[in-house]
């Protein structure tokens, strides 16, 4: 009886012993297939955050180069405007080197600029040295009673000032020019580009 029941013990610890060997296979493969999932979710997790990161930053690359696209756009219009008033300013020297026409200008800037003084006021208008005669000229072809003062700094047109000194009228070709500039961009820009 004795080896009987040693029998039984040891088939008893070797059907315990598998047992106990298959629920660890179970549990070790359950491991495994646990451990095989969180590593393909953190693979996954990994690659679309790589992706979202290339998105960004091809957005960023994208943005940044539309930017700069933008920055050479708006300098070549810009240039263009600027060399379409310098051909306009060039012209209107060529106008001015003509003596005709040059004395028409001054005629017609100091028009202008005399038309909201009260008639018989007094004024001074200074001019260049080498308008003094056409602006004298001028000045008595209008009915102007002013006093004609040759200021070098000042360039094709005219400055009035009041007997005070107080209120101070130029009308230039360039002060013109500058403000015909600003209100004109625009519509410049509109005639080369349609927008």
């Amino acid at each position: 009886m004795g080896s009987e029941l040693l029998e039984m013990l040891e088939k008893e610890a070797r059907a315990e012993s598998e047992r106990i060997l298959a629920e660890a296979r179970a549990r070790a493969e359950e491991i495994v297939g646990q451990a095989r999932r969180e590593a393909e979710e953190i693979l996954a997790a990994a690659r679309a955050r790589v992706e979202h990161e290339r998105a960004q930053a091809r957005a960023r690359a994208t943005s940044t180069a539309q930017l700069r696209a933008s920055a050479l756009l708006l300098s070549a219009k810009d240039e263009a405007i600027r060399g379409v008033f310098e051909e306009a300013e060039e012209a209107l020297r060529s106008v001015l080197r003509d003596p005709g026409r040059r004395r028409a200008t001054l005629r017609s800037l100091l028009r202008e600029a005399t038309a909201d003084l009260p008639a018989g006021e007094r004024t001074t208008v200074e001019v260049s040295p080498q308008d003094a005669l056409a602006v004298r000229e001028a000045c008595l072809e209008l009915g102007l009673q002013a006093e004609v003062h040759e200021t070098p700094q000042l360039a094709d047109g005219v400055r009035l000032v009041s007997p005070d000194g107080r209120a101070v009228v130029e009308n230039t070709v360039a002060g013109r020019l500058a403000r015909a500039r600003r209100e004109m961009v625009a519509r410049v820009a509109e005639i080369l580009w349609g927008s």
